[in-house]
């Protein structure tokens, strides 16, 4: 009898300790940081697909209003995310790629001008997306994730959470399923640096923000010169075909246009394909664990 009210004394006495831990750190929940990052990103949903998201949410807390709402062409807007490459280090080789596939480009281009045009001054647009990129063997799912705004002087400004995140249903190192209410993906803050390992390209109109306070560069935080960016893009076009007859120019840009729609589709089409094959995984490993 001394043994059972023992044993029920120490069970009790073990409860306890569990629920005042939990009340002081839990660490399998989530930081304060991240729940109120996560909560701020509901509002007007542009665009969906299981992870990824296009929304339209209120700005962070003590920002400055934006020069919303913006309109800016889909075409345009296509444009100034084509010029934004990454340095990639391969191996012992660094070389610069594009930040976006052409999946991501076909959905970002249109959500974002929507996007940018009906937001208000206190208000900012939100995405996470997930796209094929090729890896040092095969093609790879990263995560690209970032806030976006056009700041008072008129500047496109994207402050990224994640930049060519490799994207995994499961973890590494246990092989356990990755919970994304836990260890959710997200945008950048004005509010923090992310300290992301991949960094985009400064090029023609495409910098880094710089800090009035500290000086200091954040190079998770792009400004770009929408004039200058559209211009030296233009530029680059216009270079490419010299002095070739303007017809044939008009062909080419056609011919390149069809070519560049035939690449989303079939970028779509293979991230479809990634997403359905994640699905028969966790229906396989469900059937797996009812059999046993």
């Amino acid at each position: 009898m001394r043994g059972v009210v023992k044993i029920s004394g120490l069970i009790a006495a073990s409860m306890a300790m569990m629920v005042g831990l939990s009340g002081c750190s839990n660490p399998f929940s989530k930081q304060p940081q991240a729940q109120a990052m996560e909560a701020a990103q509901t509002g007007p949903t542009l665009w969906e697909s299981n992870l990824q998201y296009v929304r339209v949410v209120s700005q962070d807390s003590g920002a400055v209003p934006n020069q919303h709402p913006l309109p800016i062409s889909q075409e345009d807007m296509r444009s100034i995310l084509e010029s934004m490459y990454v340095n990639q280090r391969v191996l012992l080789r660094t070389s610069q790629v594009p930040l976006f596939s052409p999946g991501e480009l076909s959905t970002l281009s249109s959500t974002l001008s929507r996007g940018l045009g009906q937001a208000g001054p206190n208000e900012d647009v939100n995405f996470v997306i997930l796209g094929l990129h090729q890896g040092a063997i095969a093609s790879e799912r990263r995560t690209n994730s970032a806030r976006v705004f056009v700041d008072g002087a008129g500047r496109l400004n994207f402050v990224f959470g994640l930049i060519h995140e490799e994207y995994r249903e499961k973890d590494q190192f246990t092989g356990q399923t990755i919970d994304r209410r836990v260890n959710p993906l997200l945008p950048g803050s004005r509010n923090r640096d992310s300290g992301v390992s991949t960094t985009v390209a400064q090029d023609n109109g495409i910098s880094f923000y710089q800090d009035p306070n500290s000086g200091r560069e954040r190079t998770d935080w792009v400004v770009i010169d929408i004039p200058t960016v559209l211009a030296t893009a233009q530029e680059r076009r216009q270079g490419q075909h010299g002095d070739i007859n303007p017809q044939l120019v008009e062909d080419i840009v056609r011919t390149k246009q069809e070519t560049g729609n035939l690449r989303d589709d079939m970028s779509n089409v293979k991230e479809i394909l990634f997403e359905m094959s994640d699905e028969i995984e966790r229906l396989r490993e469900e059937v797996e664990r009812l059999r046993q």
